[in-house]
């Protein structure tokens, strides 16, 4: 009898974690769910503003997406994989705007683009690269957003358009100078 006892009491605290951690659990809902629906920019489930993560499926080209909402916006980590797990984007969102840092990657592993977001805003740099390695284009902003730099390259590493902007937009510099000297990636950027 005390043996049944301990055994049913052992029984209900298993039942009572296992409930529990599956409750923490976020909910994965595939993005063609029929109960999921798009009302003024927020994502309902059967009625009621999303909390969860939409799965979408390119099988095409064997991706994965996984966004991650809270109340009805993006709230939380997305993330991009190719069906092998290889990561090939990864973005910040709070209340539905772009925060934070921005990464993606082409499927060689090569950096394909870094960015920085407030509020749904640039600040500080964004670049992005060539699948071979090469920078395609570094933009500088303020914290507020404004553009302060633009510089492109051609996938051969000649720079091709340097462009520095002031205070209210207007744009200095030549694109196509032949005196631009290539920039080097900021120290504080994690280019791997």
């Amino acid at each position: 009898m005390v043996i049944k006892v301990q055994f049913l009491i052992k029984f209900f605290f298993i039942l009572l974690a296992s409930l529990f951690i599956l409750g923490c659990q976020d909910v994965i809902i595939e993005n063609n769910d029929p109960n999921l629906s798009i009302q003024a920019g927020k994502y309902f489930y059967k009625g009621k503003t999303f909390s969860g993560k939409i799965r979408q499926e390119n099988l095409i080209a064997k991706e994965e997406y996984i966004t991650s909402f809270k109340d009805g916006l993006e709230e939380g980590e997305f993330i991009a994989r190719k069906k092998d797990g290889q990561l090939l984007e990864k973005r910040f969102f709070k209340n539905g705007q772009k925060v934070g840092i921005h990464r993606s990657w082409f499927p060689n592993g090569n950096n394909r683009l870094y960015s920085e977001f407030d509020n749904g805003k640039y600040i500080n740099d964004r670049w992005e690269w060539y699948d071979n390695g090469q920078p395609a284009t570094f933009e500088k902003f303020d914290k507020e957003g404004r553009i302060l730099v633009s510089k492109k390259w051609y996938q051969n590493g000649n720079i091709y358009m340097n462009v520095s902007f002031t205070k209210n937009g207007a744009s200095v510099g030549l694109p196509g100078s032949k005196i631009c000297n290539p920039i080097k990636p900021s120290e504080k950027i994690p280019l791997e």
